[in-house]
C-alpha cells in the first residue's frame, strides 16, 4: 500500500522492475535456502540492500506459497474442466450419430434389459456433468487468497488484503490466518475431483476395452489409440483406454498419500505439507491427460449396428417386459408374474428352445401352479412383448432408454455442455481482467508500460 509510510515509491518501484524482469522460470541456486531467498538475494546484488530488503516485509513464505499453490490450482481446475468439456462433446457428436441404435443393457455382466446406445453413452454425460460440477465448486473454495495472512498471525505491515485478492483474481480471502496458511484441504478437494473423474473415466475406458473384443464386437477404437502385438499381428489392442484404467489407479494412489499426510498435523504451518504439493500436481496432470485422450478416443469410435442388434435378438432381455404384460393386461401380481417367467425362462434355457416358443407352450401351465389360473397369450401380442426394439418404444418414465428421448436429451446435455463452457470462460475472463489490473498498477508503480 503506497499511501503507508512503510515503503516509498522509489523502493516499490525499483522491486516492481527486478522482478518483472525475471525469466518465467528460474534453476534453484543450491547455495541458496530456497527460492525465495535465491529471489531476495538476486534483488540484493541488482538493486542493493535498501531496496531490494523491503521485498519480503509484511510476507511469510508461508502465505507466498499459499498463494502460489491456489493460483496453480484454479489453472489447473479449468484445464481439467476444460477437458472434461470435450469428452461431453464427444459424446454428444456419438450420440447424435448411434444414440437410436440399441444393445443389451447389463447387470452383473449379464444380459438384463434392452437399451439404446444412446441411453448408455448418456449416462457418461451425466457422470461427467457431475464431475464438472464438482470442478466448480472446488474452484470457489480454491479461489480465496492466503496474502497477508503472513507466517499464521496475520502482520502489523499495512497490507490491504481484498485489495491484493481483486490483482491476484481472487474471489475473495481465506479469512483466518492460520487456516489460510496451514490448510491444504483445496489441495485434497481438487485431488478427490481428479480421483472421482479418473474413476469415472476408468468405468469408460473398461467398457470400450470389452466391446471392442470379438466376444463383443459392439465397437471399433481407431487406429491412433490401439497398438498391435510385437509377436501377433492380427492384434488390435486399445491401449490408451488400458492406459487411462491404470492411470486411474495413480491418481487415487496420490490421493491416499496426500490425505495420509495430513491427517494428524496440528495448526499451523509444517513442513509435511510441501510433500502434499506434488501429488497434487501428478494427480492434475494425470487427470487432464487422460480426460484428453479419452475425448479424442471417442471422437473417432465406431458402433457396428449389425453386431448390436444380433446381441439383444433372442437374449431374452425382454423377460421384464413379459413379466409387466401379465401384470399390466392379465391382472396378476407381479411378485407371481415375475415367478412364472422365471419359470419359463429356466424351461427354455433348459430345452434350448426360444422364449417365444416356450412361453406359448408353458404359459398356461406353470401360470396356473403359481395363480391358480391357467393364463394365455395372444402369439402376435407375444411376438410384441419380446421384441426388443418394441419393447424399447413401451418405456415411458423420464430418463428411460426409449430411443424417442434421445433427441430431448440431446438438447438437455447441449444446454449443460453451453453452461459448463460459459462458466469456465467466465472464470478465465476475471482472471484475465485481474491480470490486466495487476500490470496496469505496476505500470503506474514503476512509471513505465510492462509489454
Amino acid at each position: 500500500d503506497l499511501k503507508s509510510k512503510e515503503v516509498n515509491r522509489e523502493v516499490a518501484s525499483s522491486s516492481l522492475k527486478f522482478l518483472s524482469g525475471l525469466p518465467a522460470h528460474l534453476d534453484l541456486d543450491r547455495d541458496t535456502e530456497d527460492v525465495h531467498h535465491m529471489i531476495e538475494q538476486e534483488a540484493i546484488k541488482a538493486i542493493g540492500m535498501g531496496k531490494a530488503g523491503y521485498l519480503n516485509l509484511g510476507k511469510s513464505r508461508n502465505d507466498q506459497v499459499a498463494t502460489a499453490l491456489r493460483m496453480e490450482t484454479r489453472a489447473r481446475l479449468l484445464e481439467l474442466s476444460t477437458a472434461l468439456c470435450n469428452v461431453q462433446s464427444s459424446l454428444t457428436l456419438l450420440i447424435r450419430k448411434y444414440g437410436k441404435l440399441p444393445m443389451p443393457g447389463y447387470t452383473h455382466m449379464q444380459h438384463a434389459q434392452p437399451i439404446t446406445i444412446g441411453h448408455h453413452l448418456q449416462g457418461y454425460f451425466e457422470a461427467v456433468q457431475r464431475d464438472l460440477e464438482r470442478a466448480a465448486q472446488a474452484y470457489g473454495r480454491v479461489n480465496l487468497s492466503p496474502m497477508g495472512a503472513a507466517a499464521l498471525a496475520g502482520t502489523s505491515i499495512n497490507v490491504d488484503r481484498e485489495y491484493v485478492a481483486s490483482l491476484l483474481g481472487f474471489e475473495g480471502l481465506a479469512e483466518n490466518a492460520m487456516d489460510a496458511v496451514s490448510s491444504r484441504d483445496f489441495a485434497l478437494e481438487t485431488i478427490s475431483v481428479a480421483a472421482i473423474a479418473m474413476v469415472n473415466l476408468s468405468r469408460m475406458a473398461e467398457e470400450l476395452i470389452l466391446w471392442s473384443t470379438s466376444e463383443f464386437g459392439f465397437a471399433e477404437v481407431a487406429d491412433e489409440f490401439s497398438a498391435t502385438s510385437s509377436i501377433m499381428p492380427q492384434k488390435k489392442n486399445p491401449v490408451v483406454a488400458e492406459t487411462v484404467r491404470a492411470k486411474c489407479g495413480s491418481v487415487l494412489g496420490e490421493m491416499t498419500a496426500a490425505f495420509a499426510i495430513t491427517k494428524a498435523l496440528p495448526n499451523s504451518y509444517n513442513l509435511d505439507l510441501q510433500e502434499v504439493t506434488p501429488h497434487l500436481w501428478r494427480a492434475t496432470d494425470d487427470a487432464l491427460a487422460s480426460a484428453t485422450l479419452m475425448a479424442e478416443v471417442f471422437s473417432s469410435l465406431r458402433f457396428n449396428p449389425e453386431r448390436l442388434l444380433l446381441s439383444v435378438r433372442g437374449d431374452m432381455s425382454t423377460a421384464t417386459e413379459l413379466a409387466n404384460h401379465l401384470v399390466k393386461e392379465q391382472g396378476v401380481p407381479f411378485r407371481q408374474a415375475h415367478a412364472i417367467v422365471g419359470e419359463i425362462v429356466r424351461k427354455s434355457v433348459e430345452r434350448g428352445s426360444t422364449l417365444e416358443e416356450t412361453a406359448l407352450k408353458e404359459m398356461p401351465s406353470v401360470s396356473a401352479r403359481v395363480t391358480g389360473r391357467a393364463l394365455k397369450i395372444d402369439k402376435d401380442q407375444l411376438r410384441n412383448v419380446l421384441d426388443a426394439l418394441k419393447t424399447l418404444e413401451l418405456t415411458r418414465t423420464a430418463g428411460g432408454a426409449n430411443p424417442r428421448a434421445v433427441h430431448r436429451l440431446l438438447l438437455k446435455d447441449s444446454r449443460s455442455l453451453k453452461q459448463n463452457l460459459s462458466w469456465i470462460a467466465r472464470a478465465r475472463s476475471l482472471l484475465k481482467e485481474a491480470d490486466g489490473r495487476l500490470r496496469d498498477q505496476v505500470s503506474k508503480t514503476e512509471g513505465e508500460v510492462i509489454r
